[in-house]
Parts: C-alpha cells; sequence; structure tokens
C-alpha cells in the first residue's frame, strides 16, 4: 500500500507543497524517484541557483549593517605618556575618543625612546598630555605646532627623587598619579581641556569627571584610613617610584636605586646598614628594573617581596594591592 505523503521542494524564490505518492519500500525509493540523467543535472542547476540566490542575498544582509571598526578609526586619538594616564583620560573621555599611550606597558619609561615608526603613528593625534618624561623632548620638537600639548605637571608641587643629586641629573620626581590628591588635580585639568577642544560633549565629560573624582577622593580616605596605624614606617624599594604616596600617608621610601642607577657594592652595603635601623615593613620591586639589589637587601633582612607594577593601566587595582600588601604585614 502506498499512503500520501507532503513534500517540500525549496525554489529560490517560493516554497511551494505538492502532493506526492511516495512508497513505504525505502529499497524502491529510488526506482519510484526515477533519476534519470537529465531530472539530475535538472535538480544540479536549481540547487546551483539557490545557492547562488542565498549567498547573494547574505552579502546584502552583511553590507546593510554597520561594522564597528571604521567607527573606532574615525574617533579623535588623544595621547598620554604613561598607561595610568590613559585610564584618567578615557574615565573622562568615554566612548567619544580614542585614548592611547605612548610607552607601552612592561617598559622602563625613563629609557624610553621612539622609533621613527612609532613617531609616525602618532601624527594624527589631537592632544597630548605630557608629563615631563626625557623622551618627550623629540616628540616636542616634532608635534608642538600641530598637538594641542598639557603638561599635567602644571599645578602640582613637585618632588625631588633625591637629596643632594649630582648636579644635571634628572631629579624630578613624576609619579605624581600615586596620589589621589594630586590624581584630582590632573582629572581636572584634563576634563577642562578635552571640553575645551570637544564642546559637543562636554556634558558627558563633565558628568564622567564628577563620577572619577567621586571614586579618586574615596579611595584617598580608604587609604588613609587604612594606613593611619602604621604612620612613619619605611617601604624598601627598588625605584623611588612612591614618593607621593609617601608624602600623602605619612610613610618614607628607603629606594635602593640612586640617580637613576643600580646600587656599587659599597653602596649596597650602607643600604643594608640603614635598612637595619629604619626597619622598613615591606620590600617592592618593580617589572620595569633591576631588581636585584632589593633581592639582596631583603633576604638579610628577611623580608618579603612584593612585585607592583605602579604603570598599570588598572589604576585603582594597583592602589589597593599596594596599600592591602603594606597594612598586611606585621
Amino acid at each position: 500500500m502506498n499512503q500520501m505523503r507532503k513534500q517540500i521542494y525549496i525554489d529560490p524564490c517560493r516554497i511551494s507543497i505538492q502532493n506526492r505518492i511516495i512508497p513505504n519500500d525505502r529499497q524502491n525509493y529510488f526506482l519510484f524517484m526515477n533519476f534519470n540523467f537529465d531530472s539530475l543535472c535538472s535538480f544540479a542547476k536549481r540547487w546551483y541557483r539557490s545557492v547562488g540566490c542565498l549567498s547573494i542575498l547574505a552579502l546584502f544582509t552583511a553590507c546593510g549593517k554597520e561594522s564597528p571598526l571604521p567607527h573606532i578609526k574615525n574617533k579623535p586619538l588623544v595621547l598620554v605618556s604613561v598607561a595610568p594616564y590613559q585610564f584618567f583620560v578615557q574615565k573622562i573621555a568615554g566612548d567619544h575618543l580614542e585614548v592611547r599611550s605612548i610607552v607601552k606597558l612592561g617598559a622602563d619609561i625613563h629609557t624610553y625612546e621612539p622609533t621613527p615608526r612609532q613617531r609616525d603613528s602618532l601624527k594624527e593625534a589631537q592632544i597630548w598630555f605630557r608629563i615631563g618624561e626625557p623622551f618627550e623632548k623629540k616628540l616636542l620638537l616634532l608635534f608642538q605646532n600641530q598637538w594641542i600639548i598639557v603638561d599635567l605637571r602644571n599645578g602640582v608641587d613637585l618632588l625631588s627623587l633625591c637629596s643632594g643629586c649630582c648636579n644635571g641629573c634628572d631629579n624630578q620626581d613624576r609619579h605624581m598619579w600615586l596620589s589621589p590628591k594630586i590624581a584630582q588635580i590632573q582629572a581636572r585639568e584634563i576634563s577642562k581641556t578635552l571640553c575645551n577642544q570637544f564642546p559637543l560633549h562636554r556634558d558627558a565629560f563633565e558628568a564622567n569627571l564628577q563620577a572619577l573624582l567621586f571614586d579618586l577622593e574615596s579611595l584617598d580616605q580608604e587609604i588613609r584610613l587604612a594606613l593611619h596605624p602604621i604612620k612613619n614606617h619605611t617601604l624598601l624599594v627598588s625605584h623611588p617610584a612612591f614618593g607621593y604616596f609617601c608624602r600623602d600617608y605619612s610613610l618614607e621610601q628607603l629606594s635602593v636605586e640612586f640617580e637613576g642607577k643600580d646600587p656599587c657594592t659599597k653602596y649596597l652595603s650602607a643600604l643594608v646598614n640603614q635598612a637595619k635601623l629604619q626597619r622598613p615593613a615591606v620590600a617592592i620591586s618593580l617589572p620595569q628594573h633591576n631588581n636585584k639589589g632589593i633581592e639582596i637587601i631583603a633576604d638579610e633582612l628577611q623580608l618579603p617581596i612584593k612585585m607592583i607594577d605602579p604603570y598599570s593601566h588598572d589604576y585603582f587595582i594597583t592602589m589597593h594591592t599596594l596599600t592591602n600588601w603594606i597594612t598586611s604585614q606585621p
């Protein structure tokens, strides 16, 4: 017995349902289909047209969708010297601007020098927030008439890296962002510059600024409360990056590096004796610098070492990690 079934044939332009008699006996199925050479060719042609139509349809559908990549490229480019300021500028700018750090993560900012190819990639920038690092001098000569350049040291009470340094040494401490109070001053300057240059987004920039200022003030209060019981403690550090942090929270840093150089044997011996007197609670190494000296002293004093990257883009994580490391030590 044969029974009636519905079989669906798909055409590129329409779908029709036709009643066909199909035998229950699968062995006779291909006999029933009567696939001679002509019908097979006809089927292949229909399939080829179907695939072609679907491909064209998919192409037009894809073209109708908006790709995000060209939109990203069309955003105005803003430069900063180091990643922490990329974090601040991006927080204020939101999605309206592309923000890029000139010095990449892991590089030593004090010895960094951009290659000609890297300099060419920066030509399209409109604003640069600088902090006075040595590598910036060449960029100033190249782009001072092309970019809006803002020095974030303006309005900041700057520290020296060491007292009694040699004449002509680069003695300015530019790790300003490690003070949440200074970061608030600089955030206002960043917002002011962005509002002047891109007035259409002023409302968004100002709202984002207020949110960032609130977070920075909250961070400052949290750190101050956490570190209050250990005032005047000493931090042993491989590089003197924490001067502003120590000034804000009544701590002292004892740096193994001196005048930008690794310590000689004589200085290292004197530093061990000084560390024994000051009895630092923690030792902090930096991934961008030679940490051999701090490892020797920490081993001598039996101090645990924690590696912290002050140049990290994750500003709040860095600050909390630093605070927790200091307070966790007996």
